[in-house]
């Protein structure tokens, strides 16, 4: 492109267009000039150019903009799996213990032989250590034997004689320093002629493990001297039983019964023929009942999936001196739920 000047305009010639420039002092105006023919020969001198106004063209530079960096992503760190922790598992000693209530030995009573509920109360004690006891259901403890067991045992007691009003003399007792008690309850049992007695049933938690279980125990109504045809008491005795054991069974706990039946091999069939339970001491009850012969009136069963790892009938001189009934004890081995 050229750029031609002359009075009062200049002329921007390029190929093909010419734009004219007027220019004032006070203004620019740019104009297309009409087409012309491309000259075949060199365009003729204008001769002397007046002064006048440069316009020069110039094009505005791009800015050239850098995009803005793309965030980089953060690394996203797995979640580590929680390892699962293994479930916690608990061994203990559940005993069963007629201890002859105090009034059957003290004067007047039907075992004139044993010495005071007091005394034996004190060997009481000494069998629950020898056997290791954690938990245990008495059965006739009375408050004279209860008060001693009290001092001596570090257990606690439910309900204790201290429900003497409601007519019952049965109790269970756990070491303080390795249950805590969640609930307790009681239940009506029929006794002498069906007289009601009141039978305790607790949940317990090991302090340790976290492990829940319910325990149960019962007195049956006994044939004596007094009270004869008793057998229709213990039928309906052992049903409310039965239903009580599978009503605990179906919290998903372990479920334990101890207690003096005073039945042998009828009881554990009748017992195991309606609740999901079975004896510490063995036997079977799947299409016929196999007891196994047993020797006492008095029980421990768990309810089915409870590990017994050992079962024991002491009869020794200290039981003796002690009780009519043998200390009938039972190594359990329980495992809770995983966690994690």
């Amino acid at each position: 492109m050229a750029l031609v000047s002359g009075a009062g305009f200049c002329a921007l010639a390029g190929v093909g267009v010419t734009y004219v420039v007027t220019a004032a002092p006070s203004e620019t105006t740019l104009t297309q000039a009409p087409p012309s023919p491309l000259p075949s020969t060199p365009a003729p001198s204008l001769g002397p150019a007046t002064p006048g106004y440069a316009v020069t063209l110039t094009a505005r530079p791009r800015v050239q903009v850098p995009p803005a960096p793309r965030p980089r992503p953060k690394p996203v760190r797995p979640t580590p799996t929680p390892t699962p922790q293994a479930p916690p598992e608990l061994d203990f000693r559940l005993t069963t213990f007629n201890v002859l209530g105090a009034s059957h030995t003290a004067r007047g009573g039907t075992r004139p032989g044993y010495a005071s509920g007091r005394a034996r109360a004190a060997g009481v004690a000494a069998l629950l250590a020898r056997h290791g006891t954690d938990v245990a259901g008495f059965q006739e403890l009375q408050g004279p034997q209860l008060a001693v067991l009290r001092a001596r045992t570090g257990m606690d007691f439910f309900p204790g004689f201290s429900m003497g009003h409601l007519g019952t003399e049965n109790s269970l007792g756990w070491r303080r320093d390795t249950w805590t008690a969640v609930e307790r309850r009681t239940v009506a049992i029929p006794y002498f002629n069906g007289g009601v007695r009141q039978m305790p049933y607790v949940r317990l938690r090991n302090r340790m493990t976290g492990i829940e279980a319910w325990f149960v125990n019962v007195h049956n109504p006994a044939e004596t001297a007094r009270f004869h045809h008793q057998q229709r008491f213990r039928v309906r005795a052992t049903q409310i039983e039965a239903q009580l054991a599978r009503r605990l069974v179906d919290t998903g706990l372990p479920v334990f019964l101890t207690g003096d039946m005073n039945e042998r091999a009828p009881y554990f069939c009748r017992l195991t023929a309606s609740a999901p339970m079975v004896a510490a001491r063995g036997g079977s009850h799947t299409g016929a009942c196999l007891a196994g012969r047993p020797r006492a009136v008095d029980w421990i069963f768990g309810s089915q999936g409870v590990d017994f790892t050992s079962y024991d009938e002491d009869r020794s001189h200290l039981v003796d001196v002690t009780t009519d009934h043998p200390v009938v004890t039972a190594g359990v081995h329980l495992v809770g739920k995983p966690t994690g």
